[in-house]
């Protein structure tokens, strides 16, 4: 049987920053990990579906050739471009490496 202080951090982990918490009867506390995290993907993710919808409406138009090194060069040009990004990314490692630390830590001083 696994500890639940393992169970939690893995779950932290692997499938997304404060579901552990969950595990932990803390979701509260998981809800400060998994809701920022959550719209940094979210931010992202519409940037990047964004971007996807440009390029092929523009490769099925003709305007844009199917080509790997120029839509490789478009995806590096829009990416500097797109404002909070790296930001959003930041938040999302923040939040899963703090995660997985404090479930950790909840566990262990639970368990003690």
């Amino acid at each position: 049987m696994m500890k639940p202080t393992i169970k939690a951090a893995l779950m932290s982990a692997l499938l997304f920053p404060g579901l552990g918490h969950f595990a932990l009867k803390r979701g509260k506390r998981g809800c400060l990990f998994l809701v920022p995290c959550a719209l940094a993907v979210v931010f992202v993710l519409r940037h990047v579906l964004q971007l996807v919808a440009t390029l092929s409406d523009q490769v099925a138009n003709g305007t844009l050739p199917l080509d790997v090194q120029t839509l490789s060069d478009r995806i590096d040009a829009a990416v500097a471009t797109w404002p909070g990004v790296n930001v959003a990314l930041a938040i999302c490692v923040v939040c899963w490496a703090a995660s997985i630390a404090d479930a950790l830590w909840l566990g262990r001083r639970r368990a003690a």
